[in-house]
């Protein structure tokens, strides 16, 4: 951890050696990492987000791949955004997701999320601050997890069932390399703690006829290093790297039976997932932005391979 830091602040060095700008820089995303800068008092923000995901497979070692029957997700979300005072706002988060695979289809509600961002820090063009965030988000189970039909069981589920805080330490700082192409850098580095599930016959975590019991979801590591690249105001090249670290998933109860007659799991080993989100930007306006990018795994263990278009648009007034 202390490296990554670093490796951060010492590419901000070059920052300071620009006096000028071409532009003020306008910004949409990236895809994946938070924004270190709170929404200001009495704005509001709204974004929208669609995803089209594609999972083909389980890789169950670091390059190992086990294929299976495709899984088709359409996800749409709603993000509303909040400036409360000059340190704090407030973000809601809605979702409602559409499966299909082998010919069966699901729809239904996600989970809902509130999210506050406190702001410790503004950043200060040509100098060596940086903005300084910490964001504290609560995932609330309005998602399927559990009695789901055992013809749907691997599509039936859009929730996790688990009350999930999530501490989100986020630093943002846009340099000026090159002064016709300001870049904005972001490092998120988050932490996921789930409450315990009960859970009744096939549910989200596995499970089958009879299961019954508690699901313990491991903590959830999560670091995210991205930057926006400014080829003018409007257009702009966006990068996410993300590595994710999950604890083992445990089980305690009556097993149940699977439709196959095995003795069911509703338990998962530690994983890890590193994946690239790539995206381009256009902004209309400092105000108005749209953004879409394909996000994907390069390397996992004990996860979900899986390709994911994405698009989005943000609006402030």
């Amino acid at each position: 951890m202390k490296l990554r830091f670093i490796i951060f602040f010492l590419m901000l060095i070059p920052c300071f050696i620009f006096a000028q700008r071409a532009y003020i820089p306008w910004y949409t995303g990236p895809l994946i990492a938070d924004d270190g800068a709170n929404l200001d008092k009495g704005l509001v923000n709204i974004q929208p987000y669609l995803f089209f995901r594609d999972t083909p497979g389980v890789h169950s070692k670091v390059w190992g791949h086990h294929s299976n029957p495709s899984t088709f997700t359409f996800q749409a979300e709603m993000e509303l955004q909040f400036g409360i005072t000059h340190w704090l706002d407030c973000t809601l988060v809605g979702q409602t997701f559409y499966k299909e695979k082998g010919g069966e289809d699901d729809f239904d509600v996600g989970d809902s999320t509130v999210k506050f961002g406190l702001q410790f820090l503004r950043g200060k063009d040509f100098t060596s601050i940086p903005y300084i965030r910490l964001t504290i988000q609560e995932n609330f189970p309005t998602g399927r997890y559990n009695n789901i039909n055992p013809s749907k069981s691997s599509i039936g589920s859009t929730g996790s069932g688990s009350y999930e805080t999530i501490v989100d330490f986020i630093l943002e700082k846009t340099v000026y390399w090159f002064e016709s192409h300001p870049i904005c850098w972001r490092f998120n580095s988050s932490y996921t703690y789930s409450s315990k599930v009960s859970v009744k016959n096939f549910n989200v975590y596995g499970g089958g006829f009879g299961t019954r019991g508690k699901v313990s979801p491991g903590g959830t590591f999560k670091e995210v290093l991205a930057f926006e690249f400014s080829f003018t105001q409007k257009w702009v090249l966006a990068m996410d790297t993300v590595y994710v670290y999950a604890r083992k998933t445990t089980f305690s109860g009556d097993a149940g039976i699977t439709s196959e007659g095995r003795v069911a799991s509703s338990s998962h080993s530690k994983s890890h997932q590193t994946s690239l989100a790539p995206a381009i930007e256009y902004n209309f306006s400092k105000n108005l932005g749209v953004l879409a990018g394909y996000h994907f795994a390069i390397s996992s263990k004990n996860a979900t391979k899986f390709k994911s278009g994405i698009i989005t648009a943000t609006y402030t007034f």
